[in-house]
């Protein structure tokens, strides 16, 4: 297991683009990380490809308010993080595993549009051995396979989708891929300077964490179980995919 730098600095800024599934997925998981990137002056391009528009308990909001509530949510959340920009795709929430074709062209002309550096994304293999509920959703698994599979196969292939060549997207291989929600975690980033910003950005997720008992010591948990074997107080954990 490796404990490295959050992304090494070259002369410039990386270009690290992150492609989630819903409002809070990456705060949650790598919110630390995301606000350490920021410091360090790396330009982070926040994708979710829902607004969240499913989740909410009470039954008398509708999906067009509970989106307009998430996305406003999750402005505030990457303001505080100073992500550098935000986008909202259009797909519907819960129903990405049924989008197939479409989701894995979005994916491919994403990653040849925004040509980042890094990629931090669903890991699409998540459970065994813990089946923890955030792998079983299906849309952060049709996320992360398609992210995964644009990044390794269809964004460097110039043979995939010839209309991108025709608008001018050129072929793009990402070399580094960070896996969020891990059961194989293998590289941590110490986020102990970020934490509180973190804590700040998940607590603008009112409609998802308004009612925890805990959310500071549930993320503070989450970062120590990341950090304990490293000597380290707080970090967060991904699975890193180096090609």
């Amino acid at each position: 297991m490796s404990l490295g730098e959050a992304a090494p600095t070259t002369g410039q800024g990386k270009r690290i683009l992150l492609a989630t599934a819903h409002p809070d997925d990456a705060d949650i998981m790598a919110g630390g990380t995301v606000a350490r990137w920021v410091n360090e002056g790396h330009k982070v391009h926040a994708v979710i490809f829902t607004r969240g528009d499913k989740g909410h308990d009470d039954p008398a909001m509708t999906s067009e308010a509970v989106a307009a509530l998430r996305e406003l949510e999750q402005r505030a959340a990457a303001t505080i993080l100073g992500v550098s920009q935000l986008t909202f795709l259009d797909f519907s929430d819960g129903e990405l595993a049924w989008t197939g074709p479409r989701l894995a062209e979005t994916a491919t002309r994403l990653i040849r549009q925004e040509r980042p550096d890094i990629v931090v994304t669903h890991d699409p293999y998540g459970g065994a051995p813990a089946y923890w509920e955030p792998q079983l959703h299906p849309d952060h698994r049709a996320v992360g396979l398609a992210v995964v599979e644009a990044c390794y196969f269809r964004a460097p292939g110039p043979l995939f989708y010839p209309a991108h060549g025709a608008a001018g997207l050129r072929p793009h291989r990402v070399r580094e891929i960070l896996l969020i929600m891990s059961d194989h975690v293998d590289h941590v980033v110490d986020i102990a300077a970020t934490f509180e910003r973190k804590i700040r950005a998940v607590r603008e997720h009112a409609s998802q964490f308004g009612k925890h008992p805990d959310l500071e010591g549930f993320l503070h948990r989450l970062a120590e179980r990341h950090a304990s074997t490293h000597h380290i107080a707080l970090a967060e954990g991904f699975k890193r995919l180096v090609r």
